[in-house]
């Protein structure tokens, strides 16, 4: 409950900024909380109090939903598919045409033919269709990992609060690999490749649901497609990345011609 406090504090001004709506209005239902766990609690646009909500409850924009240490909770727009799946530690706000994550982590499920805009405090990117996992960074910044995805670039749209006309970079990731979109929201790093599997197999957005997520099969040969890829190129591999130019590098396996050093 200290987090809820916390983050509370901090973030009230970047929410009450980004609501679209008036206050004193009932801003219409554009999406249904079909899942919660933990302490999930809503700040309503235009208000100044926390209320705990649950599942089946009707969101509409602006509204920031905060979570606690042991929580998560599943979002579906009301129109046009795809899917939110918010983590831990998180604030999260639905805007028209996307969401601003503030703090946490997010699974992104984009449905064809539809771009979504993700907002952190200081960058803003557009994600094409695909499955994606979106962590608002301590600078402020974006980490983009690919789940399923890559035909379409995902695009830098400059800072959240005076975005760009036009994408001011792009970056296309294949099905693991991520990149860290700088605040500001004018750079990519580099691409770094992880485990797909092991991400899939541990992660708390993809496991731990009522329902599964939508095209897990496609997610499962993703990830096998990787690992067969990646062992014809190399046997060492990113597992973990928590800022920019910070990984870990993974060795599973010593080539067949060489013997592990003692």
């Amino acid at each position: 409950m200290r987090f809820l406090k916390n983050k509370l504090t901090s973030v009230m001004a970047a929410v009450l900024f980004a609501s679209v709506a008036a206050v004193g209005a009932e801003p219409p239902p554009v999406a249904t909380l079909t899942y919660a766990e933990g302490h999930v609690m809503r700040h309503g646009a235009g208000e100044m109090n926390l209320e705990p909500v649950s599942s089946g409850c009707a969101l509409g924009w602006g509204e920031a939903i905060i979570t606690g240490d042991v929580s998560r909770y599943e979002v579906r727009p009301a129109q046009g598919g795809g899917l939110w799946r918010v983590g831990r530690r998180a604030v999260f706000a639905l805007k028209d045409g996307g969401a601003r994550l503030l703090a946490g982590t997010a699974l992104v499920q984009v449905p064809e033919k539809a771009v979504w805009r993700v907002e952190s405090l200081r960058s803003a990117a557009m994600l094409p269709a695909g499955t994606w996992i979106v962590q608002a960074m301590e600078n402020r910044g974006l980490k983009i990992l690919c789940l399923d995805g890559g035909t379409e670039p995902v695009q830098a749209w400059g800072g959240a609060s005076s975005p760009a006309k036009a994408a001011l970079a792009v970056v296309r990731l294949r099905p693991g690999e991520l990149s860290f979109l700088q605040p500001e929201g004018k750079v990519f790093s580099p691409r770094a490749t992880i485990f797909l599997e092991e991400t899939l197999a541990t992660s708390r957005l993809v496991n731990g649901f009522p329902e599964p997520v939508p095209g897990m099969k496609r997610l499962t040969n993703q990830a096998i497609a990787q690992r067969e890829r990646l062992s014809k190129l190399s046997n060492a591999v990113i597992v973990g990345a928590s800022q920019t130019g910070s990984f870990q590098v993974a060795v599973p396996n010593a080539p067949a011609n060489e013997k592990p050093k003692p």
